[in-house]
């Protein structure tokens, strides 16, 4: 196994869904009896990675997921202190790294993200028209972005994707989109009762039933 699919998986889940009004990581959205959000996102990664990590600030009310559950460090601070907490936590040299609030991502995409040979600390797909906003939470980090990432928090960088800009980061490429996900739905999360409405609209309208 080389180091590229030599990866831990983790989730960035958070936990306080202020913005939603609700825990949206119990939503269900593939029906009462299809997964939680939460479940869907460690489903994702399994098949690609050697373990899965779930960094979260309530362990407790989650003792059914199948997954190595890490308390976030740094709670209130945001996805960066998240990446942070799970990268400290991981075994791998690398690791393949999400939101649990993504339900459109691509799996072909996961994977292709998860056999990517790069250099440096990070590969971090940017969009097509927009090379300065890498996506930090549909992406690969090395071990070596623990170092920069902790410094940048320590003097109160809270912005992930400014953050990334700490590192030595690798961009895919339109290839990657192009391949994968031409409408770039897996960047598609759920911040607002508006974003569910659209995610609820588009999983039926693309329902094999």
């Amino acid at each position: 196994m080389t180091e590229q699919t030599f990866l831990s998986g983790i989730v960035i889940a958070g936990g306080r869904s202020r913005r939603f009004g609700t825990d949206k990581r119990r939503l269900r959205l593939w029906g009462d009896c299809g997964p939680r959000l939460l479940d869907h996102a460690v489903a994702l990664l399994q098949p690609l990675c050697v373990e899965t990590i779930v960094v979260l600030n309530d362990a407790e009310a989650w003792p059914d997921i199948p997954a190595r559950l890490v308390c976030d460090e740094q709670p209130g601070s945001g996805a960066i202190g998240g990446l942070i907490s799970g990268l400290q936590a991981m075994r791998a040299p690398a690791a393949l790294v999400i939101a649990a609030d993504m339900p459109l991502i691509a799996p072909q995409l996961l994977a292709a993200l998860a056999q990517w040979p790069f250099t440096g600390d990070a590969l971090a797909p940017t969009l097509p028209g927009q090379p300065d906003r890498p996506q930090p939470l549909l992406a690969v980090y090395r071990q070596s972005a623990l170092p920069p990432l902790r410094r940048v928090f320590d003097r109160g960088e809270r912005r992930l994707q400014t953050a990334l800009r700490s590192l030595s980061w690798v961009d895919p490429g339109p290839e990657l989109w192009q391949r994968y996900d031409p409408l770039a739905r897996s960047l598609m999360n759920l911040n607002t009762p508006d974003d569910l409405a659209m995610v609820q609209a588009w999983l039926k309208s693309n329902s094999p039933c």
